[in-house]
């Protein structure tokens, strides 16, 4: 056979190309001296050979890649996450959070997930390769717990190569969430300067909650919200009529902001503290000033003072508005008719004087034995306001009386020479006392016989324990003024709000 027809022999077709079947050819120790490169195959994933060995560029990956006896082992670079966006989710806020990743090595088919501190993980919702260096991940909020903050995040490749944060990346910080109630928040009278309302929220996280008004309409109403407490304080420009301040209340935590609206109704206080009928719900009865006698000015009945034996000794001397009525020891009392109330409300403001002078432990504020009666009561050698009525059982009791007002913090226990606000409230329920505003103690024992309105009317006493006229008639010494008397049981913010308004007098 001449050389020529061995070669031709070699050539699968007229293109000269030899043709692979009648090549049988084998390298060894093979070395590139070339400076441009060396080609190899090249093909797409679903272009894959089977044979163990090969060595290929995948066109769909973009990675080099090699075939061992079972699968193919890729080049390619394995993710690194550096840093997000942002690193705060509000798991409460509900939808999704969408959170920018930057890395290297990032491609086409990767899925970002978040890895908990107790190593509980979850995928994002969607993942998107913006660049090599960029992935923008969605996941629902509700996916991220506080117990496990921080989250690490990870970026695995559609190969499955992994790539994780060195550090939590991603905290957990819910809004604050408002326990005032949207709304009117009562009155601010504008010849006061108290505290007025306190608004209050809290944060989820535990952070600190900082308070400011959106609006300004606080502050042009004279008004001022305090930041670190919610405490709405100052003396509101003075208003003609009742004046409606709305503005929006913003808490602060965490960089995360809840919105809440509110009002705050300012009145004209010039003639409000000698007002019978404080709330303007007709409410208010009667209203004992003491100026110089024991008219009533909501004229219901007026009081008259005297004592079986002593005869009248009160007087009319400096009181906490203006006058008030003293009354001496000895027994000396005021009293005015029953009242048809089972709700209501007394209030007055006392000036106790020689309390621990005498042995009687019990000294008469307002009311009777038999309807339930307002006291001042020695007991463990302090004294204390208190309720006594002839039928409480044993288990309530502390010699004839009720527990003290003073048995609970934040009530005050009394003192000589120094003036209190004391509150009886009584509805179908329970009866409150209270002192400065502070409640001291809820009665709910023979409830149903405590009332303004006694079977066989008495005369409401005030100075007197006793319904029995001449007889253990424990006499307190001191001045009462501004006594109210309201026929329903006033409510905490009542409470607050008339004590705030006479306290600042």
């Amino acid at each position: 056979m001449t050389k020529a027809r061995s070669i031709a022999n070699l050539l699968s077709t007229a293109n000269g190309k030899i043709a692979g079947s009648n090549l049988d050819v084998s390298f060894e120790n093979i070395s590139d001296t070339g400076t441009t490169g060396t080609k190899v195959a090249s093909g797409t994933t679903a272009q894959r050979g089977s044979t163990t060995g090969q060595w290929r560029y995948n066109s769909t990956t973009g990675f080099f890649e090699g075939r061992n006896a079972s699968t193919f082992s890729t080049l390619e670079p394995t993710p690194t996450v550096t840093s997000v966006d942002d690193t705060e989710v509000d798991s409460a806020g509900g939808g999704n959070q969408t959170i920018v990743i930057t890395g290297t090595n990032f491609s086409s088919g990767a899925v970002a997930s978040f890895i908990g501190n107790a190593g509980t993980n979850f995928n994002a919702s969607t993942t998107t390769v913006d660049s090599a260096t960029q992935i923008t991940a969605v996941a629902p909020k509700s996916s991220f717990l506080n117990a496990q903050e921080p989250y690490k995040v990870k970026v695995t490749s559609a190969s499955g190569l992994a790539g994780t944060s060195a550090v939590g990346l991603i905290n957990v910080d819910n809004s604050p969430n408002w326990t005032t109630s949207a709304g009117s928040l009562g009155n601010a009278f504008d010849d006061v300067n108290v505290t007025h309302a306190t608004i209050v929220a809290s944060d989820p996280e535990g952070d600190t909650v900082a308070y400011s008004d959106t609006t300004g309409n606080l502050a042009s109403a004279g008004l001022a919200l305090g930041s670190a407490n919610g405490q709405i304080t100052g003396d509101a420009n003075d208003v003609g009529s009742d004046t409606t301040v709305s503005f929006t209340a913003r808490a602060t935590a965490g960089g995360k902001n809840t919105d809440r609206a509110f009002s705050i109704i300012v009145k004209d206080g010039s003639a409000k503290l000698d007002t019978t009928d404080f709330f303007g719900d007709s409410s208010g009865k009667s209203l004992f000033k003491f100026e110089s006698n024991g008219t009533d000015s909501g004229g219901v009945a007026n009081m008259s003072f005297g004592h079986p034996s002593s005869g009248t000794n009160e007087s009319f001397e400096t009181g906490n508005f203006g006058n008030g009525v003293k009354l001496s020891y000895g027994g000396e009392y005021g009293y005015t008719s029953v009242r048809n109330y089972t709700n209501f409300t007394v209030s007055e403001w006392f000036y106790p004087q020689n309390l621990g002078s005498y042995s009687q432990d019990f000294k008469g504020l307002f009311g009777s034995q038999s309807t339930g009666q307002m006291i001042i009561s020695y007991s463990r050698s302090a004294y204390r306001f208190g309720l006594q009525h002839q039928s409480f059982g044993s288990g309530n009791k502390e010699g004839n009386a009720d527990k003290y007002t003073a048995e609970n913090t934040g009530c005050p226990t009394l003192s000589n020479n120094t003036w209190y606000q004391l509150i009886w409230t009584r509805d179908g329920t329970d009866s409150r006392l209270y002192v400065n505003g502070v409640l001291g103690h809820t009665i709910t024992e023979d409830i149903s016989t405590i009332s303004l309105n006694a079977s066989s009317p008495v005369a409401l006493y005030m100075g007197s324990a006793s319904t029995q006229l001449g007889v253990n008639t424990y006499g307190t010494e001191g001045i009462h003024d501004h006594l109210r008397i309201f026929n329903k049981k006033l409510t905490q913010s009542e409470i607050t709000e008339l004590y705030n308004f006479e306290s600042a007098r």
